[in-house]
């Protein structure tokens, strides 16, 4: 009697279980949604092997994507990819040194007043060099002319210009086109720095929401 009492009791659990180990078997099947190279969609509980290479979508028993794989790039495509990617990685470290820069920049000169006086220190240092070289200059090329005068007045008066008077001639010529090469060179740095002062004055101000002055009218 108690052996045949039990049975639908035994049945009833057996049926739970059953049931628990088909929601389970239910659960941990998959299904895959692909694309082939045609463009066709597909769903499988099994991925084919032509679907290896193919974007792949695992999705649950609701339908919902838990997983997915991408195509596999051709080498050109990979290629194409990588070459993106580095031109990507250049644009975020150009973005990167800008950020720092414009930190320093703003730390570095509490003030506007504080920027423009360190440039203004250094425009003064190459208007001195500048005028220097200018002195330089005139200081030569009398020299020259005074040489050149003498050996002109030798040359009128059937005389043969010394040794001496050539090669000293020689000398201030190329010294005289020396320093008007170096001059050029510190009137392009002068003009290299104002662009440089321009460009940083109004980073400086646009950082700090400075609204610049009015130009002035003439």
């Amino acid at each position: 009697m108690k052996t045949t009492a039990a049975l639908p009791l035994i049945a009833g659990l057996l049926c739970l279980a059953l049931g628990a180990i088909s929601s389970d078997a239910q659960a941990q099947r998959k299904l895959y949604r692909w694309t082939d190279k045609d463009g066709n969609v597909h769903y499988t509980d099994t991925l084919p092997a032509e679907a290896a290479k193919d974007k792949q979508e695992e999705l649950n028993s609701q339908g919902m994507t838990v997983k997915t794989t991408e195509r596999v790039r051709t080498a050109e495509e990979q290629a194409a990819w990588e070459a993106e990617q580095a031109e990507l990685e250049k644009v975020r470290l150009v973005a990167e040194q800008k950020a720092k820069m414009d930190s320093v920049l703003v730390s570095s000169y509490p003030a506007e007043s504080d920027l423009q006086r360190a440039y203004r220190e250094r425009f003064d240092l190459i208007e001195q060099s500048l005028e220097s070289a200018r002195i330089g200059i005139r200081s030569q090329e009398k020299s020259l002319a005074e040489l050149l005068d003498h050996a002109a007045d030798l040359e009128r008066n059937g005389k043969p210009v010394p040794v001496q008077i050539r090669d000293s001639i020689t000398r201030a010529r190329s010294q005289v086109a020396d320093q008007r090469a170096y001059l050029t060179r510190r009137e392009t740095e002068r003009t290299a720095l104002r662009a440089e002062f321009d460009e940083l004055l109004a980073r400086y101000r646009e950082l700090k929401g400075i609204t610049p002055p009015a130009p002035e009218s003439p």
